[in-house]
């Protein structure tokens, strides 16, 4: 039996029974070597003793600077095993960013794979040191399931980042779900682990698989490339892989079945809107999970696993157990049926809210004027949605992402979603391009098989109102892509107009 008892409430208890239950199961592989739960318990708790003595205990902050690769893992789970929350930080990021990090975290022990220049005290998480450490968890606090277990960092509109400290309730509601509910794990599967670390979706895959005796399967660092993924799925034996929806989306149709033939059961997807059209029949008896959730909600809030009914706009689904969502207006009333309001998410899988930041805390995290749980609190996510005829919330935007062009209020999503109904066009995107020739006009950026501007307008003249065509069309070979997995639209307005791959007008 792999599944520890539905009381516990921590990630530790989770990972302990798997010590207890599964020792000789494989908890790591990479194309070079695997470790077993006895081998990789070993080494986490001798690293979480020196942690322990070095500070680190419940109520603490430890940095994590690593590439993604067993070392990665390895410091996240001994931070964990430790009683302290794990912050991922970006090797390849701007020092002085880190170091705002670290000191908004309150944040003054970091574990590192190897030397970092700005950080000279950093404990290395291969030091030699290590082995004369107990190899135990004997000893080890045991955290409440308030006290945090990760922190991950996310872009504040200010320019200041925000650092989002998520306690053990909300990543244990949701690994809970992922196994009994869902189906997102089994014992016997492995995850092939794609994201970056200082990623959300980077803890679910990671705290998920081996809280539930699975194993974790890793490729070499960088961002995950559709050609590449079937190789190494194979080569390592993967059974679920977490991919962001920008990938599935243009890929999926080709990609999919090829995982499939590669031994590949599920895919887990999200981060952005998820092109549904022809996934499943493509995908045969590959499952495809689409997922929702912010950051401020312990990774994700609802699932939808796609058929052979799925539209283009697939829906985000329904929430789990455990999480509640309302669909609220300006008044923080629910909006009657099929009418559009701004997601809340309550329950149990919320953050604590932003380390360093109670005043944006108390502005983002709201009282739940619909619990009957005295203190219970609901997240404004900022982002659009209605409810469709089967009970799935369906995603349509960001609350900021409607703009006012010419007089006229233009909603993006919309827009986007047109053009991505345009055949050849496998992604699009819409930016406000202040500066572009004529002045102020929306810009769209497409990947796929470029056509005449003169074909797509026509065809968007049938879909959309004449403000709200984009005034040039630029083609690029494919879109590029953020850490997260989203569309880069810093790295797209940056792209000058007439500069791309394929000129507007697609020649």
């Amino acid at each position: 039996m792999s599944a520890p008892p539905r009381t516990a409430v921590t990630l530790g208890e989770m990972f302990e029974h798997q010590l207890r239950t599964r020792p000789d199961a494989t908890a790591v592989r990479t194309s070079g070597r695997s470790w077993t739960y006895a081998e990789f318990g070993a080494e986490t708790a001798r690293l979480a003793h020196r942690l322990r003595r070095l500070g680190a205990g419940p109520g603490t902050v430890v940095g994590l600077v690593a590439p993604r690769g067993p070392a990665a893992v390895l410091g996240l789970w001994a931070t964990i095993r430790a009683g302290a929350a794990c912050l991922p930080l970006d090797p390849a990021g701007p020092p002085a960013r880190s170091r705002d990090v670290l000191r908004e975290a309150e944040c003054t022990l970091v574990l590192a794979d190897a030397a970092v220049e700005w950080l000279p005290g950093a404990l290395l998480i291969g030091d030699p040191g290590l082995a004369g450490e107990p190899s135990t968890g004997a000893g080890l606090p045991a955290p409440a399931a308030q006290d945090l277990a990760y922190a991950i960092t996310t872009s504040g509109s200010t320019g200041r980042p925000k650092v989002v400290g998520v306690p053990h309730e909300g990543i244990v509601n949701l690994i809970v779900a992922c196994r009994d509910e869902l189906d997102l794990i089994r014992p016997e599967d492995v995850l092939l682990w794609t994201a970056e670390p200082t990623v959300d979706v980077s803890m679910q895959d990671c705290l998920m698989t081996l809280a539930c005796g699975a194993a974790i399967a890793t490729s070499a660092p960088g961002a995950p490339q559709a050609m590449l993924l079937v190789r190494d799925a194979r080569a390592l034996g993967a059974t679920v892989l977490d991919l962001p929806s920008a990938v599935v989306g243009p890929y999926g149709r080709s990609l999919l079945p090829r995982l499939a033939a590669a031994g590949v059961r599920l895919v887990i997807t999200g981060s952005s809107q998820l092109d549904g059209r022809g996934l499943a029949d493509a995908a045969g008896d590959l499952v495809v999970h689409n997922g929702y959730g912010p950051t401020e909600a312990s990774v994700a809030a609802t699932w939808y696993v796609c058929d052979s009914t799925t539209p283009q706009r697939a829906p985000i689904g329904k929430p789990y157990g455990g999480v509640r969502i309302h669909l609220l207006d300006e008044d923080l009333r629910p909006v009657p049926d099929g009418e559009v309001g701004q997601i809340y998410i309550a329950g149990r899988g919320l953050a604590r809210g932003y380390l360093g930041l109670p005043s944006r805390t108390a502005s983002a995290f709201l009282p739940d004027p619909f619990s009957d749980e005295p203190g219970r609190r609901m997240y404004a996510t900022g982002d659009r949605a209605t409810v469709d005829a089967d009970g799935n919330y369906v995603y349509l935007g960001r609350m900021d992402d409607q703009v006012k062009i010419n007089g006229f209020r233009v909603e993006i999503g919309e827009v986007e979603h047109a053009l991505r109904g345009f055949p050849g066009v496998t992604d699009a995107a819409v930016l406000v391009h202040p500066r572009a020739p004529g002045g102020t006009a929306l810009v769209s950026y497409l990947s796929g098989t470029p056509s005449p501007d003169e074909a797509l307008v026509e065809y968007l003249r049938d879909h959309l109102p004449g403000h709200m065509i984009p005034r040039f069309h630029v083609w690029l070979a494919e879109m590029p892509l953020n850490r997260p997995g989203k569309v880069d639209r810093t790295a797209l307005a940056g792209i000058p107009i007439g500069d791309s791959l394929y000129r507007a007008g697609g020649r």
